[in-house]
């Protein structure tokens, strides 16, 4: 008898043993069964035979918004067999739109989608790309003396009443300055949104009220560049606006870790543009009032339609317009104008 009991643990080790090794296999073939099945699902994506191929060309400054416009517009243009690819003119990168837009009529690209905000000679590439053949679809900013397709997106009087809302809500006794920051090749001062946020501020406060309205360019070849064009702003000897209208995202966040870095928080209320997770979070804890931008969804969507009709039929819609979305800390979601 007192034999077996030397047995029985030999027994029961070898039972844990085999229940851990059990376990330990089944993890492995799930975790390879389900490398495998993603390897193949993109094996199958990358094999895919489509009959038509999109390029869509970006900046740099609103990296949040392009990524969520190219995910719905890739989705949308695989509906309609055609595969969309992605490039992005980043700072860091030796080719800029112009190099992009050649590189797609060297391709034969079916169609371009394009972020056009005044750079010089894209409006030409533009004009070039329709000789040979290939439609454009621009995004952001309207060139619209070009032969461009289509337009998405918002004109400056619906951005300025966007905007200048925006302000006029933040407009109180002690507001002496508002800067805009641009950041596209044209003066702010001659299109329709530098004037509707003048007038709106002028009908909360009334003529003669001695606030300074004012606009600063802010188109640069490095992320760098914008950061220390926005600290030199609230380093100024005068001291920072008391409201700063921001006209893209990389600017607002800048704008956000300069307000933040000067203790200025309460003394600079700032106008952000588009919800990434930076200015999101600034949002819901007061620390920004306000921010704007376009509809993602209807940006991909349309220019994904626009390219299709012409495509499919020859001929679509010139003018497509989006949604701006505002989302401020009292509502706590998004708003439509």
């Amino acid at each position: 008898m007192p034999q077996k009991k030397p047995l029985r643990i030999e027994l029961v080790l070898m039972s844990i043993s085999v229940l851990i090794f059990g376990g330990f296999l089944v993890v492995v073939f799930f975790y390879f069964g389900k490398v495998y099945g993603q390897d193949s699902s993109e094996d199958a994506e990358l094999n895919r035979e489509y009959s038509y191929h999109y390029e869509m060309i970006v900046g740099s400054s609103n990296t949040a918004l392009w990524e969520d416009v190219y995910e719905k517009a890739k989705e949308d243009a695989a509906a309609e067999n055609a595969l969309l690819t992605l490039r992005k003119a980043d700072w860091n990168r030796e080719y800029d739109k112009n190099d992009y837009v050649d590189m797609c009529i060297a391709a034969g690209a079916d169609g371009i989608i394009l972020e056009y905000n005044g750079e010089a000679g894209l409006a030409e590439k533009i004009d070039e790309a329709a000789e040979k053949g290939i439609p454009v679809v621009t995004i952001m900013n309207d060139p619209n003396k070009s032969a461009r397709l289509s337009f998405v997106g918002v004109n400056d009087y619906q951005m300025g009443q966007a905007y200048g809302a925006s302000v006029a809500e933040l407009v109180n006794e002690n507001t002496k300055d508002v800067l805009i920051l641009s950041n596209r090749e044209k003066e702010l001062e001659k299109n329709q949104m530098y004037a509707r946020i003048y007038n709106a501020i002028q009908e909360k406060v009334g003529e003669g009220s001695g606030i300074s309205v004012k606009e600063q360019n802010l188109i640069s070849k490095s992320q760098f560049d914008v950061e220390e064009a926005v600290r030199n702003i609230f380093q100024s000897t005068d001291g920072p606006p008391e409201i700063l209208v921001c006209l893209d995202e990389v600017t607002t966040e800048c704008a956000y870790q300069a307000m933040v870095d000067y203790n200025m928080v309460g003394e600079v209320s700032i106008i952000g543009y588009y919800a990434s997770d930076v200015i999101m979070d600034a949002v819901d804890k007061g620390l920004i009032p306000v921010t704007i931008s376009m509809n993602a969804d209807q940006i991909a969507e349309y220019s994904i339609e626009a390219l299709t009709e012409f495509t499919e039929i020859g001929r679509t819609n010139a003018y497509y317009t989006v949604d701006l979305l505002i989302t401020n800390n009292r509502q706590g979601s998004n708003g439509t104008a």
